[in-house]
Order: structure tokens, then sequence, then C-alpha cells
């Protein structure tokens, strides 16, 4: 740090902050190399030291260091310290004095940068400046230091890094700080992980602890996972129960969304066209009832295909349809039959539609939905077997529906998202994030003021968009309007490039740990001042230094992130 006095302001002392990036050529050193070099062979030709004089020694240690300036530090008419960003006026080098700050004045160097209102602070590591830690092998110099944890929420923050090279653990500290300011404050910021690896939701041999061993009191747990659902009580399934009636229509949404990323061809487009969902647009009092009877027989027919595709069902699970006026079929009795006997009726349906009322026949969807509970073919209901695992019987109410309301009472949920497929996991990212911004925009719209609400994407190449074409994308639309809504998104990941320009550009928290790809470091440097760590990051792959820049800090700061414990 360079200080110098200031006569014009009554001797005001200001100090300007530098970071060394390196080292810088001054006009002497060719001729000390010269010097060097040649007292280095006198000695070796005549076998005895030739110590120079007091003023070549002097001459010798004169050197250059390339700085970056980050800012003034000056005091108002208060005394209070102030930080500046930039660099008002420069003297002569001869009007500074230069200091190495001692660990008291690093500590207020890297935690109040910035003048802002007192916030609530935690602690999320100490300072470090390179892999090398001789400096401090007492541990007595560098500062701990120390997050607003208000800079995360509302915002978007980013953690890059290789794998195993403390992403994670960084997130749960970033969780774990809210969750304090939650109870501190007595505030209801709700927070969501999208858990890609379910290492927050359950405990592993890698990490000592989970989010939920922590927080169990306040953790709401969602799995994909049957297993899981069935080993631990607490866990609810994040599928849903296909053969309810409240969530029917978006689970056969799921299920047709699965069935055209695998195969669209025959008559499957057919069936995940059907319209058993829409309804008839007539005031007659009898062709409404005629048409509901209609469609309550399209979505028996459904079930029946789910039950011959090995969905689980329970035995005594009843349905209630009105049967064809058909002769050749028996009547359905009024309070329902089981789904066995509903196969077996529905099995008397002639493949031609020879059998059913006129009126029917001529009916697309009856057509498509009968092929498939008829087909013999791997093409038939044999061919949605494989999609059973989207159906669970612990699935009740809608999901999205509990976990946002989970979310605006100020609950920890954890989603864990470990079995399903990458294709399985956007699907149901994607449906639960539309349907929390849809909820907060509509009370932004009605002038009620949302909760604020944090989500948390691991993997994230997986889940973002790559470009930001399309601006309607539920993750463009997070990382533009999210702030407006009290919605903050975190998210992690290998590569840089992998992540929208429109996410990167509306990112104000990051934490770069190593990468070891240039390409990735080229991407990196166009934000801030990350281009003075470029081969730091890529040569230093300690795991859990990170170099940090967040919202309230005017620049970058090389941490070691301190180790998430239960």
């Amino acid at each position: 740090m360079a200080i110098y006095n200031n006569e014009l302001r009554n001797k005001q002392s200001e100090g300007i902050l530098l970071r060394v990036i390196g080292t810088a050529e001054i006009p002497q050193k060719k001729e000390i190399i010269q010097s060097l070099t040649d007292a280095y062979i006198q000695r070796k030709e005549n076998r005895k030291s030739l110590d120079p004089d007091i003023y070549t020694k002097y001459f010798y240690q004169f050197s250059g260091l390339s700085c970056r300036v980050l800012g003034t530090f000056f005091s108002d008419d208060s005394k209070s310290l102030i930080f500046g960003t930039d660099l008002e006026n420069f003297l002569g080098a001869h009007n500074y004095r230069v200091y190495k700050p001692q660990k008291e004045q690093l500590k207020i160097i890297v935690n109040e940068n910035k003048n802002t209102e007192k916030q609530v602070q935690e602690k999320i590591g100490v300072l470090r400046y390179a892999s090398s830690q001789s400096y401090d092998e007492n541990k007595s110099y560098a500062p701990d230091v120390f997050l607003k944890t208000l800079d995360i929420v509302a915002k978007r923050t980013a953690f890059f890094g290789m794998t195993r090279m403390g992403k994670s653990n960084t997130i749960k500290i970033i969780i774990s700080a809210i969750e304090n300011l939650n109870k501190a404050h007595n505030k209801q910021i709700g927070q969501i992980v999208f858990d890609i690896n379910g290492e927050y939701t359950f405990s592993n041999q890698q990490d000592e602890g989970s989010i939920y061993n922590k927080f169990k009191d306040r953790v709401i747990r969602f799995s994909s996972s049957l297993n899981k659902t069935k080993e631990h009580k607490d866990v609810r399934a994040i599928q849903y129960d296909f053969y309810n009636d409240d969530t029917l229509e978006e689970s056969f949404s799921l299920l047709c969304d699965e069935i055209n990323a695998e195969r669209k061809v025959d008559y499957l487009s057919h069936f995940t066209n059907i319209g058993m969902f829409k309804d008839i647009d007539t005031n007659d009092k009898k062709e409404r009832e005629k048409f509901h009877r209609h469609q309550e027989r399209k979505k028996a027919l459904y079930k029946c295909i789910l039950y011959r595709a090995k969905f689980d069902c329970n035995p005594n699970f009843k349905l209630k349809f009105t049967g064809f006026t058909s002769s050749s079929l028996r009547s359905i009795p009024r309070d329902g039959c089981t789904i066995s006997e509903a196969c077996e009726y529905f099995k008397g349906v002639d493949q031609n539609l020879s059998n059913i009322d006129e009126k029917y026949k001529q009916d697309n969807d009856w057509s498509a939905l009968l092929k498939v509970f008829k087909g013999e073919s791997v093409s038939g209901y044999k061919f949605l077997t494989r999609f059973n695992y989207l159906h669970s019987l612990k699935g009740g109410n809608d999901y999205k529906k509990d976990i946002d309301s989970a979310l605006r009472d100020g609950k920890i949920v954890l989603v864990d998202l470990s079995t399903a497929s990458t294709e399985t996991q956007q699907k149901y990212i994607d449906r639960l994030c539309s349907y929390i911004f849809a909820k907060s925009m509509e009370k932004f719209t009605n002038d009620i003021e949302p909760e604020s609400i944090q989500m948390y994407f691991e993997e994230a190449h997986n889940i973002f968009p790559k470009d930001d074409k399309d601006l309607r994308n539920i993750y463009n639309r997070l990382a533009k309007e999210g702030a407006k809504l009290k919605i903050g998104i975190s998210y992690s990941t290998q590569e840089v490039s992998s992540i929208s320009p429109s996410i990167l550009k509306n990112t104000q928290n990051w934490f770069i740990s190593h990468l070891n790809n240039r390409d990735e470091i080229r991407v990196l440097e166009k934000y801030y001042d990350f281009s003075d760590f470029s081969q730091s990051i890529i040569r230093n792959s300690d795991i859990g230094f990170a170099r940090v820049k967040t919202f309230s800090n005017n620049f970058i700061i090389p941490v070691q992130i301190e180790k998430f414990r239960v």
C-alpha cells in the first residue's frame, strides 16, 4: 500500500491499495545483470570471493514490481475509513511511502472495502496468497475473511472449478450462512437445492455430513429414488402417483415428454397427443354430460394401460366410469370396479371398434388408446414399462405446490435427483423452476411482495442453456428478472464456457477454484480482474483455494474456504 500526505487537504493521508501482479523491468536491469555476471565469472576465475562494495550492493537491490491499482482509502469528515475504487490523483514516486499491511490492516482491507451499512457477516475462510503457506506457518498472519450474507440473497452466484476442488463444500457454507441469517434475524429465506448427486440430501463417505444432518428440523427432503423413500420415512417421492386424478394431466404430460425424447413414430405419436383433459364448448347439458362420460372412459383406459405397463397400483384401487352401451360388453357397477376388472372389460372391446357406440368410432383418441392397450409388440404398453420409474404410490399432491409452499415458509428443500436420467432431471427442474417463478411473478404483478427464495444448481452445464438466444428460457429469465422477484440463483460447474453469456453477465458473486484449461481462463478473464489470477488458477490445484469476488467487495480476494462441518 502506497500512502502520501495531501497538502491541499490539511495533510490528510490517503492510501492507494496496490496488488502486485508481477515484476517490471527497470532501465538499469541490463547493467545490473551484466555486473552480476562479471562478478560471478571473476569469482570463478580467481577462485576467491570478490564481494562488491556497499554502493554496488545498493545498486544491485533495485528492482521493479508491476502492480494493479485497486483503489484509494481515505477518511471522511466523521473520520470513517472509506474506500474508492479509482485513483483521484497521483504524484511522483518520491512522494509515497510503501507499506506491507499486517494482519489487522489486511482484515480491514479484505472485509471492509465498501462503504455499506453494517451487514450480517459469516466467516467463510482465511486470506491466502499462494499455494505455499510458508509465510504463515503459525497461522498468525492471514486474517479471517467474512461474507456479507445479503450479498447472496436475490443475487446470482457462480462456483467454477474442476471436480473435487471444493465447490460443493463452498455451497454448503453459503447455505449455512443464509440459514444462520434466518435464525439470528427472524427472516424466512427459503432455499432449494437441486441435488444431482445426492450429497446434500444424504451423507456419504467423502464429505463430513450433509445439509440435512446439520439442519434436520428445517429441512424437507424429496427424492427420485424409490429405495430412498422406503429407507427414510421423512423422504417424499418427487414422482407423481400416475393414478391420482389431481395430478393426472401433469403426470401424463411428463410421460409424453419422455416418450417423445426416445421415440416419435407410429401410433405412439397419436397416443402422446390424446385429449383426455380438454372440455367441450357447448351449453347443452346433455351433450356436456355425454362428453364428460367419454373423457372419464378414456382416463380409465389410460390407467389400465399403466397397470399393464407395470406401474405399481394398489390392488384395492377402483375405477369409476360408464361403459359402452353394447350387448357384447358387460355393464360396469355404479360404485366402480377394480383395475384388473377394468382391464378385462376393455379387452372385450373389439380391435376394430365394431362393438362400441357408433358416435365414438371416429374418435382418434379412443383408437390410439386402445391400440396401445392391446398392443402385443414392444410398441404397445410393453414399451411404456421403461418409464414406470416416473411413478410412485407415495406421490400424493403435486410436488411443485408442496415445494413452493415450503420455500415461502423459509424451509430448506433438498431435491435428490441422483437416480434420474439427465433428461428426466432437466424436466423436473425446468417444471419446478417455472412454477416457482410464475408464483413469484403473480405476487409481484399483484403488488404483493414475493418471498425470498434461493436456488442452487449442481452440474449447471446439464441444466442451463449454452446460449442466450431464447430469452424466454426459464434460466435466462431467472438471471435477468429474478432479482426483482427476490429469487437468487447459485450454480456450479467445471466449465465457464458451458454457461450462457446472458447468465454470466448478470452474475454478481464469483467463487473460482482450480481450472486447467486456458480456453476457460480466457472466458473468465472477461469478468472483473480475474486476469490477475489466471496463472494461479491454472497452476494451483489446492482443494478449497478460491478466488472470490462478491457484491460487497470491490476486488477479488484469494481465500482458503473453511471446511463444512455438521
